[in-house]
């Protein structure tokens, strides 16, 4: 009898183990202080693991195993490409608290296949929209390139609560006249409205839209000011623009937007106000012949590679404490001078890459990173500094020529 309760023992073990679904070893995934870089396993349910808060760009990219995703209650943030190409991916949950989704995070997966509005938390990701698309209050951002190249949309309006429209969201929608959204509109990104009917049509100069978001300056004079109603220059406003010489940003603008003055390959001149917060990436990048730069105090947030390949620019002052962040200087083989606020506490990697002619920069005290490459290629230059600080040590151990503040 003992013998045949074994037997069954063993029996119903063994039918248990067949059950089981393999559980997703955290071993698979790869994460660094809650930024969810990738995922190696092969399974086809996915379950976040908790305290992740941002899902990297192309973490999951081409993994076509995965047919559903758990999200955790802390995930905020789906970057580009983050499951492009997961095409057995059907069904996502637990996504409500998901409130930015970056370029294509979701192509080519099922999600895609359909007309129907996809919502990823309150991010609108893609709707293959006819005539007349309405955002209901559950959305709060449209997301890059969400609706590019859609023909047939004629009219978006959105309620109050939608305050992002990611870069390229209405790329050349070329039927696009009606845009109807309210003053909580604050953040538009790059080429957002690109080749629409509402851009293409408009009379204006300034081309805006909701609080004070300048979309687009239409206008052919060299020397411009901004008007005093608007709030915010969204990115790529002036994008390629090659008649502007100089320009006087109005006092109340308070961000610049991704590449706003990229390839402005004649401004020589540009006057910041002191109520400006925030610059995005590549905002000032290849201005050819701009020639010196003033940040101002109240600046909190700067991107990255902001004055990349600025080729005439010699001189650029910083009054505020923001950090400075990689790529900042990349290819400015004029830029000679360069004094940092004593409050800025780190350098980023390749922030002054290539910069030939650097021989003056002033540091504080504070700074107490400096990332790799951040000099590389700067053989003239001196770095001013106190004795005593990060800095100067940090130029002893690289061999970069260094004074005493003062001196």
């Amino acid at each position: 009898m003992k013998k045949v309760l074994i037997l069954v023992l063993i029996f119903i073990l063994s039918i248990c183990s067949m059950l089981l679904i393999p559980s997703v070893s955290a071993e698979d995934f790869v994460i660094e202080d809650g930024v969810l870089l990738s995922y190696s396993g092969n399974d086809n349910i996915i379950s976040i693991p908790d305290n992740v808060y941002y899902i990297a760009d192309g973490a999951f990219k081409d993994n076509t195993n995965i047919s559903k995703l758990n999200l955790n209650a802390d995930v905020r943030i789906i970057g580009n490409e983050a499951f492009y190409g997961c095409t057995s991916l059907k069904e996502i949950k637990g996504d409500k608290n998901v409130n930015y989704v970056g370029a294509y995070a979701f192509y080519n997966t099922p999600l895609y296949a359909g007309n129907e509005l996809i919502k990823v938390g309150s991010v609108l990701v893609k709707n293959n929209a006819n005539g007349e698309l309405v955002a209901d209050k559950s959305i709060t951002m449209i997301a890059p390139y969400a609706f590019a190249d859609n023909n047939d949309l004629t009219a978006f309006r959105a309620s109050e609560n939608l305050s992002v429209i990611g870069e390229g969201a209405f790329y050349r929608c070329s039927s696009l006249k009606t845009v109807d959204v309210s003053q909580h509109l604050s953040s538009v990104g790059p080429l957002a409205f690109y080749g629409t009917a509402f851009v293409n049509d408009s009379s204006e100069d300034f081309v805006t839209l909701g609080d004070g978001v300048l979309l687009q300056y239409k206008g052919n004079s060299a020397s411009v000011k901004i008007p005093q109603s608007v709030k915010h220059i969204g990115g790529g406003a002036f994008y390629s623009d090659t008649d502007v010489t100089d320009i006087k940003v109005n006092e109340g603008v308070t961000s610049i937007g991704k590449r706003a003055f990229a390839n402005c390959s004649s401004l020589k001149t540009i006057s910041l106000p002191q109520s400006l917060v925030m610059i995005d990436d590549e905002a000032f990048a290849r201005c050819k012949k701009l020639e010196s730069i003033i940040i101002p105090e109240n600046v909190e947030l700067m991107g990255e590679s902001i004055f990349y390949a600025c080729g005439s620019l010699e001189r650029a002052e910083f009054l505020n404490s923001a950090d400075l962040s990689s790529g900042t200087f990349v290819n400015c083989a004029t830029l000679g001078f360069v004094k940092l606020d004593g409050s800025v506490s780190s350098i980023g990697s390749s922030a002054f890459l290539n910069c030939a002619n650097l021989t003056d920069l002033s540091v504080g005290d504070n700074v107490t990173s400096i990332g790799e490459d951040a000099f590389k290629g700067c053989d003239l230059l001196t770095i001013s500094c106190n004795e005593s600080s990060y800095a100067y040590e940090y130029s002893v151990s690289n061999g970069i020529n260094v004074i005493q503040c003062g001196d």
